[in-house]
C-alpha cells in the first residue's frame, strides 16, 4: 500500500501534500491520476478528495505565481501559505477576524463543496484568479471585515479594463462573488446591491426545429462512421434531454419499464425520461444482440462539440445565417453567423425542451424529464418555435371560436 501525495517540485526541492488515502499500486491509474475501480471502499469519494487536495495545491501555486509577477513560487513560499492556513483554522473567530482575507474565505468555500460540477469549480477558480490578479495589480488585499460594495464596483471596472469582458462574462463573475458573500457575509457589504455594472442581454437559446431535426436524422453519412456516431449521440440527446455527461454514462441498468432512470451528474437529481421512439432506435442500434449490453460511442465533450459543427454544416437549413445580438458595456452588437456555428451539445438539450412543449406536453412534465427545479431556469432553455405562415389566420379562427362560445 502507498500513500497518495500531491507534489510540487521547484529548483531541486519538493513540496508533498498528503491526501491521507492509501491504495495498492495496481489500483492507481498513473495516466489519469486517480484510483481505479475497487481500489478503495469508496472510489468516487476518495478520487474527489484527491482532486480537492491537488486543486488546493494548484490554486496556491497560481496565486503565488501571479503575486510574484509570473514567476513560479519557491517551496518556502508555498510552505508559508499552508502554515498561514493552519493558523487560520486553529485560531478562534474572535482572535483576528479582521485578518481573514476574501481569498482565504473563497479557497475554504471551494474546498467545502466537493460535489461541484467541473464547470462550477472552474468558474470559482477563475474568480479566485481574477481577485488575486486585481490585488497584485493594485497592491492591496481584500479583507472580509472591511470589504465594501464600492470595492466590488472598482474591481468590476478593473475587470472590464483588463480583460475586456463582455456583459455575460462579467455577470458570471459578479454572480459567483455574490454567492460566496451570501454564504460568508462581509459586514460592510449589502449583498442585495452586488450587481454587474452592465445588464446582460437575454436572448432565446439556439435550438433545432422539427424540420432541422428530421434533416439531421435522415442525413446519409455512409462516408463517415465518425460523423454517423456523432449524429446518433446528438439524436439521442434531442430525444432524451440528457446532458452529454449523463448520456455517455447510459447503460442497460438505466433502462427501466420504458424509461431512462438516471441520477444526473451535475445536480444529483434522479430523472425518469420516457424512451421515445427515435431514442429507442439509437439505443437498440448500440445494444449488443447477445449480451444486451448498451455501449454508446465514447467521445469527449470537447470533441463532440467540435464534430457537431462539422455535422450540422451538412444540413442546408443550418448553413443559413442568423442575426445575433449581444451587449458589450451599454452597446448592442449585432452580428450575422451561420446557425451551425452556434450549435453545441447543450443545444440538443434545449431542443428537447422546446420540442416537447411544441408537441403539447405540459411544462410540469417536461421539467420533470429535464430535471429543472425552477421555472426560471427552465425558461432559459426554451427557444423560439418555427414560424407558422398561417399563424395570423389560425389566431383569427381561434379568437372567433372563443367569441362564439
Amino acid at each position: 500500500m502507498v500513500t497518495i501525495y500531491a507534489e510540487y517540485r521547484h529548483q531541486g526541492q519538493c513540496k508533498r501534500v498528503p491526501t491521507g488515502i492509501k491504495v495498492h499500486e495496481k489500483y492507481w491509474d498513473t495516466t489519469r491520476k486517480q484510483i481505479r475501480a475497487n481500489g478503495t471502499e469508496n472510489v468516487g469519494k476518495d478520487n474527489k478528495h484527491i482532486n480537492l487536495v491537488l486543486t488546493g495545491l494548484n490554486d496556491r501555486i497560481k496565486s503565488l505565481y501571479i503575486q510574484n509577477g509570473e514567476i513560479l513560487p519557491t517551496i518556502a513560499q508555498l510552505n508559508a501559505t499552508y502554515h498561514e492556513a493552519s493558523l487560520l483554522l486553529t485560531q478562534s473567530p474572535e482572535a483576528e477576524p479582521h485578518s481573514t482575507t476574501v481569498l482565504e474565505i473563497l479557497h475554504s468555500f471551494m474546498e467545502e463543496h466537493v460535489d461541484w460540477a467541473p464547470a462550477t469549480r472552474k468558474g470559482f477558480k477563475t474568480l479566485y484568479n481574477n481577485i488575486a490578479a486585481f490585488q497584485t495589480a493594485n497592491k492591496l488585499t481584500w479583507v472580509l471585515k472591511t470589504l465594501t460594495n464600492e470595492d466590488i464596483t472598482t474591481w468590476q471596472h478593473w475587470l472590464l479594463k483588463t480583460y475586456n469582458y463582455n456583459n455575460a462574462t462579467l455577470t458570471k463573475r459578479v454572480r459567483m462573488l455574490r454567492q460566496l458573500l451570501l454564504d460568508k457575509p462581509a459586514p460592510a457589504v449589502q449583498t442585495s446591491k452586488i450587481k454587474p455594472l452592465y445588464a446582460q442581454m437575454l436572448t432565446p437559446p439556439v435550438v433545432l426545429h422539427k424540420h432541422e431535426i428530421e434533416a439531421l436524422r435522415k442525413l446519409d453519412l455512409h462516408f463517415s462512421k465518425r460523423l454517423e456516431r456523432v449524429r446518433d449521440l446528438m439524436v439521442a440527446q434531442i430525444f432524451s434531454g440528457l446532458r452529454f455527461s449523463d448520456l455517455i454514462r447510459l447503460r442497460k441498468d438505466h433502462l427501466q419499464k420504458g424509461h431512462v432512470v438516471i441520477r444526473m451528474q451535475k445536480t444529483g437529481f434522479t430523472v425518469r425520461i420516457p424512451v421515445f421512439p427515435p431514442l429507442r432506435e439509437i439505443l437498440d442500434k448500440y445494444t449488443d444482440s447477445e449480451t444486451k449490453e448498451l455501449d454508446l460511442p465514447e467521445l469527449s465533450n470537447q470533441k463532440f462539440n467540435e464534430y457537431i459543427k462539422e455535422l450540422c454544416q451538412l444540413i442546408p437549413a443550418l448553413r443559413e445565417e442568423m442575426t445575433i445580438e449581444t451587449k458589450k458595456r451599454d452597446k448592442t452588437i449585432t452580428v450575422q453567423t451561420p446557425k451551425y456555428e452556434l450549435i453545441s451539445s447543450h443545444s440538443s438539450r434545449r431542443s428537447f425542451c422546446t420540442l416537447c412543449l411544441d408537441l403539447g406536453f405540459s411544462i410540469k412534465e417536461v421539467m420533470q424529464w429535464s430535471g429543472h427545479s425552477t421555472l426560471a431556469a427552465f425558461s432559459r432553455y426554451i427557444g423560439l418555435t418555427d414560424l407558422q405562415q398561417d399563424a395570423a389566420d389560425d389566431f383569427a379562427a381561434r379568437y372567433e371560436a372563443m367569441l362564439n362560445q
